[in-house]
């Protein structure tokens, strides 16, 4: 649905949105928390995360902190479930305005940037009973500062809902240039473009600049630093030990044939408060949520995988703004040849799963023919040989594939015609390099992928006639295919 353009009126005068009036006086705190930065109040990835809590954990954290709201329903639904529909953007958390739409696929804001703000506003967590005018201004929706709230947005639940939207709302305007923000919320614009030098306004006779978009939110929403915005920051790090993550590296998306594993590897940094144990944040499947892969889970190593549908990380601990690697094995027991994306996300076990980056690998599964792959390096010059003469011909190639060549299996074949047998004899002045009438080996035991293999071979002029013979190669994995031809040859001239 759209949202009526009266929502937009309203709210660009929700709770303490605007101004103070001249002559409103207030009293700020006298203490600062040493590690506030009134330019960084919360980071994107936490503010939007709306899977932070489950209703239980909701449930759980208005129980703790021993509020009215603990036992509080609305129209049969409880304080936690309201909360938790409004954050996955049911109710008034959803419509369109001004191109920016917000619904159960986006959702608003995380459980926890609304437990906060209803602190915030109206102290209602540790509130011990029931106050209908506080509950009326829950979120302080639509009550601009110096006046009454708006009618029409009384309510917890409406206060929630309106709330969690338009704080979704901000966040998202903020990702606009700088026209439409004018555009839109004239010379009073309390955005800024992440990524860019952030805007810098004066609030309560502080400069700000907005490192990102929640911060640019919530200043939207209330644009005080102090008795706003400083309490918003001390509510929400005394309550939530935060998990939270930014991605870092991963490596190569894999080709495996039938049989063969790859060593999955993955490396996220912890940008939460909370240090993370091993086997408790661990790497879930995910897309679905749980899933199996279709891939064995194990390899030629630790296998990384704790169950079916987890990867714990190899550091003992990770504590905040370090990184967690995770290294796992998958392997193809006769996958039907295509490509399979595989999915996983972050997630703290019986606390919540993290941000969703989409985190993934495309895993090609090929037949064994096509894991057998090569590249021409270089090859000795084109040799003139009198009658009597000998001369060691010399290629090298790269596995460029993913099967490991052993010797005598992956040879150097005769070419144009296949398997022909070549004019000269297979022969010289050491060990001849071939193995028949037309095949030669690498002299390497094993040549593994992005290895170098080397054919070097012998072959004499017994009489042969004159005049410039093409001698043709071409790479073979006996018994499995022929690989690509790239005109291997040598122009060898008979005298």
């Amino acid at each position: 649905m759209s949202k009526p353009l009266k929502l937009l009126i309203v709210g660009i005068c929700i709770a303490n949105f605007g101004f103070l009036p001249n002559g409103f006086s207030k009293t700020l705190p006298t203490a600062k928390a040493s590690s506030f930065n009134q330019n960084n109040l919360i980071s994107d990835d936490i503010f939007v995360n709306v899977d932070a809590m489950s209703v239980a954990s909701i449930q759980s954290f208005l129980t703790s902190k021993g509020g009215f709201l603990k036992d509080f329903s609305e129209n049969g639904r409880s304080a936690a479930q309201i909360i938790y529909d409004a954050a996955h953007g049911y109710g008034d958390g959803t419509g369109t305005i001004n191109g920016i739409a917000l619904n159960s696929s986006t959702g608003t804001v995380s459980p926890q940037i609304i437990l906060v703000t209803l602190q915030k506003e109206q102290g209602l967590l540790t509130m011990p009973t029931r106050n209908d005018s506080s509950l009326n201004a829950a979120m302080g929706y639509g009550c601009p500062d110096g006046s009454s709230c708006n009618p029409s947005y009384t309510g917890f639940t409406k206060q929630v809902e309106n709330g969690a939207w338009q704080l979704r709302y901000n966040y998202e305007a903020a990702f606009k240039d700088d026209s439409w923000r004018t555009t839109y919320y004239g010379s009073q614009t309390f955005a800024s473009k992440p990524g860019s030098v952030g805007q810098t306004v004066g609030l309560d006779s502080y400069t700000v600049t907005f490192a990102n978009a929640a911060t640019a939110s919530l200043y939207r929403y209330t644009p005080h630093v102090y008795n706003g915005n400083y309490n918003f920051y001390n509510l929400f790090n005394s309550y939530f030990v935060t998990y939270s993550h930014s991605f870092v590296r991963q490596n190569a998306y894999p080709t495996v044939g039938p049989g063969q594993s790859y060593n999955f590897v993955l490396v996220l940094k912890n940008t939460g408060s909370a240090t993370w144990q091993q086997d408790q944040v661990n790497l879930g499947t995910d897309r679905s949520r749980d899933r199996i892969p279709a891939y064995t889970r194990e390899g030629d190593g630790p296998s990384g995988w704790i169950k079916g549908n987890r990867i714990r990380f190899q550091e003992a601990s990770v504590a905040p703004n370090e990184n967690a690697t995770f290294s796992f094995w998958m392997r193809n027991d006769g996958m039907s040849i295509g490509t399979y994306r595989e999915y996983f996300r972050l997630v703290a076990d019986g606390i919540q799963w993290m941000e969703d980056y989409g985190i993934y690998w495309d895993v090609s599964a090929v037949s064994t023919a096509d894991t057998y792959r090569h590249s021409f390096i270089n090859g000795s010059a084109y040799p003139t040989l009198s009658s009597g003469e000998s001369y060691n011909l010399v290629v090298r190639v790269r596995n460029t594939g993913t099967a490991t060549w052993q010797q005598d299996q992956v040879n150097l074949g005769t070419d144009r015609s296949r398997d022909r047998i070549p004019v000269f004899t297979r022969e010289g002045n050491g060990p001849s390099g071939w193995i028949k009438g037309n095949r030669i080996r690498f002299q390497e035991a094993s040549v593994a992928p992005g290895g170098t293999a080397t054919y070097s071979f012998w072959i004499k002029n017994d009489g042969v006639s004159p005049g410039v013979y093409h001698e043709y190669f071409r790479l073979v994995a006996d018994g499995i295919t022929w690989m690509e031809d790239y005109g291997i040859y040598w122009d060898v001239t008979a005298i």
